[in-house]
């Protein structure tokens, strides 16, 4: 049984986080969600970010709905490479922009002698306009959380 981990900050829950952790699910028997912390995830924000023990209920929620009964845990991370530079897990599954977060994760989980974690790249849910959805574009009003204009 795959243990498959993710992160994010789920500011807001669209459609492209939908498609994350769906894909995620997907790819193992158990996923394991990282979650910013407050202190990590207002750091390089431009807009408000919502509190963790928020941001926690609205993820369980969802993860709850996408589950199809298979297991799940959210641990809180702290810094960029969070526990899955060092856990037992054996995929990481992250949107295109995320790429590079990673590649850096696994630069490090070599040098600590662990096994390479296998990198499942999802590609980016597009606005209906053809720009990506993002929570930062769902605060602003440019689009909702399904990547329609005029939200």
């Amino acid at each position: 049984m795959a243990k498959v981990c993710i992160g994010g900050t789920f500011n807001v829950i669209h459609d492209g986080h939908l498609a994350l952790i769906s894909r995620a699910f997907s790819e193992g028997g158990e996923l394991h969600v990282g979650l910013t912390s407050d202190s990590m995830a207002t750091g390089k924000r431009s807009v408000p970010v919502r509190d963790y023990e928020l941001r926690l209920k609205n993820l369980a929620e969802t993860l709850d709905r996408l589950s199809g009964g298979k297991r799940y845990h959210i641990f809180k991370i702290e810094d960029e490479l969070g526990p899955a530079a060092t856990g037992d897990f054996d995929a990481i599954v992250v949107s295109a922009d995320t790429e590079p977060g990673a590649l850096r994760i696994n630069r490090a989980r070599q040098s600590r002698g662990l096994k390479p974690l296998r990198v499942v790249v999802v590609s980016m849910v597009l606005a209906t306009d053809g720009e990506p959805i993002s929570s930062t574009r769902v605060l602003r009003g440019q689009i909702d959380a399904r990547g329609r204009r005029g939200a």
